[in-house]
């Protein structure tokens, strides 16, 4: 069993360390000897290729070893090593093991000295990470291109660089029995909403979890219970994007290894809004109601026009009826729909995941299948495959905004309720997303805010972009549960 403290026999603390990482080959141990007659041994304990050798070997190694004339029997050698030998800019002492475990797991080199019953820990961590790049889950016509990477420190550096303030707080977390995972929360200090803060920090210490191998599970814990399709929290990998939010009172999560930080609250509105509206002026008034309208079509169309297809058909001159709606066609309208929509899916899916060289074959067969053949076969209806198409690309739209999963959830609900029941059906159902939209609620904040409730004071950056001046000098605030 690991005891807890470290014991004066060095070999005994070396021992206990190899056996709790199960004598794994890449645990190095170097032995030396110094002072007077090689009077102190000294083991320098790391993980083998997640630490700088290089600077272990300059900085620590080397100074060891041509310190030793210098070496005072009447000191602690523990605090002759820290003030004159070792050159590292950051350096902790320890009588724990589990501390020692967990520093060089975490890409630390350790110094044990034999007779003392503490270790030394020296940040030397290696880790390897990608260059800096565009965010392309966001992409942009104009602005900051340069997205988060999987490397926390690398990530909170870029947003200092753009948020140069001693107000700007981090918060270290870690999170996992098994394996340590690190979680910054980002804020401004006295720009984020108290309330909001509060209960980020109660959500985040509520997670009690073995490991993290992404950052969903985060996101679950901050939306709360019960869950919902809707986005109450919103992953974004644009550095601007999350500077914005938190110069808007928000708070940002980030979690070690995702390149991207998760913003809270997140609101129905700010799925519609885009990062290029704040570096260009056109679009001002029009772009976010062209989302809005995009979203109501690939929720809403296909059912539409499911219900004109089976209740309102007779409604309709003669001329369009032919035009629109299916006759001779083998199959239904309704499994017209049906079909061209789960194959889409299937495309859409298919191309993320095969080759990047069989996507131009996958794009061809596609063609092939849903387009001409399909209609000279008279399988479907040329207007289905025309409103399919208009109902992806409108839901393509907002996909990086977090939209995708409210739009396929909600749109065979509609088409199986349209085929059934109608208009009537539509409405009614309408009506009930619209009472459980407004029931939601992100971090205490209403999902639906500033519209309901109405708040005018927030409109100037919601249905349009306001004015910037106005926008940069104005405070945000959220309307918040006392619960």
């Amino acid at each position: 069993m690991l005891k807890k403290e470290l014991q004066e026999c060095f070999q005994e603390n070396i021992s206990n360390i190899k056996n709790t990482f199960h004598h794994t080959s890449d645990l190095i141990v170097r032995k030396i000897k110094i002072g007077f007659k090689s009077s102190f041994e000294i083991n320098v304990v790391y993980l083998d290729g997640i630490i700088d050798t290089d600077s272990i070997q300059e900085y620590v190694v080397k100074p060891l070893l041509e310190s030793f004339k210098t070496v005072k029997l009447n000191e602690s050698l523990i605090d002759q090593i820290i003030e004159r030998m070792i050159e590292a800019a950051d350096v902790k002492t320890t009588n724990q093991y589990k501390e020692l475990i967990e520093a060089i797991v975490q890409g630390n080199t350790i110094i044990l000295i034999n007779g003392y019953r503490k270790g030394i820990i020296i940040p030397s961590a290696n880790w390897k990470e990608r260059s800096l790049e565009e965010s392309l889950g966001e992409r942009s016509p104009k602005g900051p291109v340069i997205g988060l990477t999987e490397q926390m420190k690398t990530n909170i550096n870029l947003l200092r660089s753009t948020i140069k303030t001693p107000d700007f707080c981090v918060e270290a977390m870690e999170f996992g029995t098994i394996s340590k995972t690190a979680v910054s929360v980002l804020f401004i200090e006295g720009i984020v909403d108290k309330g909001i803060l509060i209960k980020v920090r109660k959500r985040l210490k509520s997670l009690k979890i073995k490991y993290v191998l992404n950052s969903k599970v985060v996101e679950d814990v901050l939306e709360g219970k019960p869950k919902t399709f809707f986005n109450l929290a919103r992953p974004s990998g644009r550095i601007d994007g999350v500077v914005s939010s938190l110069y808007e009172g928000r708070v940002a999560i980030i979690v070690d290894g995702i390149p991207y930080a998760i913003i809270a609250p997140t609101l129905f509105m700010d799925l519609f809004q885009s990062p290029d509206e704040y570096h260009v002026k056109m679009g001002r008034f029009t772009n976010r109601i062209v989302r809005m309208i995009c979203f109501i079509l690939s929720v809403y169309l296909p059912g539409i026009y499911i219900a004109i297809a089976n209740f309102h058909k007779d409604d309709l001159p003669n001329k369009i009826t032919k035009a629109l709606i299916s006759k001779d066609e083998l199959l239904p309208t309704f499994w017209e729909i049906a079909i061209l929509l789960f194959f889409i899916r299937i495309l859409l899916d298919a191309s993320f995941r095969i080759p990047k060289s069989a996507v131009i074959l996958l794009s061809l067969l596609g063609t092939i299948v849903v387009g001409e053949t399909a209609v000279t076969a008279k399988l479907i209806h040329p207007a289905s495959l025309i409103l399919v198409g208009i109902t992806t690309i409108s839901s393509l739209l907002l996909a990086n905004r977090g939209m995708q999963a409210v739009e396929n959830t909600l749109r065979p609900i509609f088409l199986i309720i349209a085929n059934f029941f109608g208009f009537n059906g539509i409405i009614i159902a309408a009506t009930i997303q619209l009472i459980y939209m407004v029931s939601l609620k992100s971090l205490g904040v209403p999902y639906l805010s500033p519209l309901i409730p109405f708040r005018i004071q927030e409109l100037k950056d919601t249905i349009y972009r306001g004015d910037l001046k106005t926008l940069i000098n104005s405070k945000h605030t959220y309307p918040e549960d006392d619960n």
